[in-house]
């Protein structure tokens, strides 16, 4: 094995560089991953556009990978080298006060995998343990490499609970998270999906996989649309994808009395949105939020996706070298690309 690996390094908001950095050795019960996909995401974006203040540069990028162990640390059990796994993102440590709740996504020494845009990705030790999952035969690294946002999906779908006979409005509809969240409902039996977005290529996909009714937001007003579709009530649930204050406000606008809200898309702190109280308080409507997801989540999303019940494979619109990192994600902000493959 090489000592040092091509990585695609954000030195500071807006730049990545491909720099050669040293391959990292696994200690003690983790695991050294050869990556052969690792799928871009929306948080990668927003590092790069807006950064994090969680994850300040240099930083290498990259969380959702499919690829093959390269090498056991000591006291690694399960895994042997050469099999191909994937892993969530997230690691919780299972003994905090939110750990001990079942709240692991709010776990107070959660750890991080960043790194899968490098020709290797060393995994943390808590991860191993619990959302490291070798991927079936049937199963392409770039289609298991989904896992992590379907982990957050699968964590909020549990708190919105649509219900067979519903009327739902995906609002970003076209990106992935929307995509995996509409696969979620058709599973549910939800026939009434109404797909809301910006990009006429983005809600094509949505309709290939399930939505209903598509509405971009430029040429029509999803109100109007929503208003008329459903007497003049609302939806019964609308989930929101899109990580903006408008579309945190419309999700309640477009929500019947009695019915739910679910905000997904994370918004940055200190953010304030204007809601109609009265609205809210009178009108019965519960609002939801989700970040995140537990490893029992991840573990239910790897059989989802391992099953075939959820199809990763139309998210993934194009294969790119490392090299090439900014301009997937050019695609991507440009509403060109939902995820794509890039390829070390």
């Amino acid at each position: 094995m090489n000592k040092l690996m091509k990585a695609a390094v954000l030195v500071r908001e807006g730049e990545i560089e491909l720099k050669e950095i040293p391959v990292p050795i696994p200690g003690q019960g983790e695991v050294l991953v050869r990556v052969r996909a690792a799928t871009t995401c929306g948080t990668d974006l927003k590092l790069y556009t807006r950064g994090h203040p969680k994850f300040p540069p240099p930083l290498t990028l990259g969380h959702e990978f499919g690829g093959e162990i390269a090498q056991l640390g000591p006291g690694v059990e399960g895994f042997s080298q050469g099999a191909r796994v994937t892993a969530n993102v997230f690691g919780e440590c299972g003994d905090c006060f939110y750990c001990r709740k079942g709240q692991g996504n709010l776990c107070e020494r959660l750890v991080y995998n960043f790194g899968a845009f490098a020709e290797y990705n060393l995994i943390p030790a808590s991860i191993v343990r619990k959302t490291l999952f070798p991927i079936p035969d049937q199963i392409s690294d770039a289609e298991a490499a989904v896992l992590e946002p379907l982990v957050c999906v699968v964590h909020a779908f549990k708190k919105i609970n649509p219900k067979a006979g519903e009327t739902v409005a995906v609002i970003g509809a076209g990106g992935a998270i929307s995509l995996l969240f509409i696969q979620m409902l058709v599973l549910a039996e939800v026939e009434d999906i109404i797909a809301i977005g910006h990009s006429d290529f983005r809600l094509q996909k949505a309709g290939q996989l399930g939505a209903k009714v598509s509405v971009n937001a430029k040429k029509q007003d999803p109100q109007q649309v929503i208003r008329d579709l459903s007497g003049g009530r609302g939806v019964d649930a609308a989930i929101e994808c899109a990580g903006t204050r408008e579309a945190w406000e419309k999700a309640v606008d477009i929500t019947r009395p009695g019915g739910r809200v679910l905000w997904f898309g994370g918004l940055p702190g200190g953010t304030k949105i204007a809601l109609d109280a009265g609205k809210v308080h009178y009108g019965g409507i519960d609002l939801y939020n989700s970040h995140g997801g537990t490893a029992a989540d991840a573990r239910r999303a790897s059989e989802l996706i391992f099953s075939g019940d959820i199809r990763t494979h139309p998210l993934i619109t194009e294969e790119l070298p490392l090299t090439e990192i900014e301009q997937a994600f050019q695609k991507m902000r440009a509403g060109e690309a939902v995820k794509v493959a890039i390829i070390p």
